[in-house]
């Protein structure tokens, strides 16, 4: 099991070199009888996506080996199957690095996301229950309370949690995984630049597409979720030009 070591909503500012908490701040216990391989890739892989391990933190085998008191080969094969995912950088001779959040990622990852969700948001509409609004209000609710205990990752974890619903509700659990897989890119970017004043604004956003499937306004609800997707290309735009230079083209 990894532990969680970002407890709040500080933002990062914006620098693709490595800084904060390197390898020795990811936790692993390992399972004998499971694949060591597999068990150090994903407590790698979810460092790396919640930005525990910053874009240009070097990976070196020997510490990961240290630090979870494992042989090189799996971690060997753990870091290449992280750079085969894009989220590590191996150069020859010199080592391999967390990759840098590249803006181009970012954009097809979105248009990934948006076209999914968005999918599944109009199978919803035409079967959407009190019942259902009730589940997404809950999640609402929940988020307010991160917010208020200044919980990053809960904050985080319950925004999946939201439109996860989508997928649930259209009996299409598997297309979610689908887009869990393409947002990774986006992932790393919002919690890279991780605004506490932006948090209250995802709440307003995700009750707007709530209150219009309750009113059965289904075009109105996709034009919400459109809108709150599409944030991440305003919060890119609001970056200072110092930050926004250092995401890699």
């Amino acid at each position: 099991m990894t532990k969680n070591t970002n407890a709040g909503f500080a933002g990062r500012g914006g620098h693709q070199e490595a800084s904060g908490p390197g390898i020795e701040s990811v936790e692993l216990v390992v399972n004998r009888y499971g694949s060591v391989a597999d068990q150090v890739h994903a407590a790698l892989r979810q460092a790396i996506v919640e930005v525990r391990l910053a874009p240009g933190a070097p990976i070196s085998e020997n510490s990961i080996c240290r630090q979870f008191s494992v042989s090189r080969t799996p971690v060997r094969a753990a870091i290449q199957r992280l750079s085969e995912e894009g989220l590590v950088d191996v150069y020859p001779q010199l080592g391999s690095f967390v990759a840098p959040i590249r803006l181009g990622e970012i954009q097809d990852s979105h248009f990934i996301r948006r076209s999914l969700e968005v999918a599944l948001l109009r199978e919803v509409a035409p079967k959407w229950t009190k019942e259902m609004s009730r589940t997404m209000r809950d999640v609402i609710a929940e988020q307010e309370r991160v917010i208020a205990a200044n919980d990053a990752n809960g904050f985080f974890h319950a925004d999946e949690a939201f439109h996860r619903l989508l997928g649930t509700f259209s009996g299409r659990e598997g297309v979610w995984q689908a887009i869990l897989a393409a947002k990774v890119t986006l992932s790393r970017f919002h919690r890279y630049w991780a605004k506490p004043e932006r948090l209250p604004a995802v709440i307003e956003e995700h009750l707007a597409v709530v209150d219009a499937l309750d009113q059965g306004d289904a075009d109105a609800a996709e034009r919400a979720l459109v809108t709150h997707l599409d944030m991440v290309f305003v919060i890119y735009e609001q970056l200072p030009e110092e930050e926004r230079k250092h995401l890699s083209i």
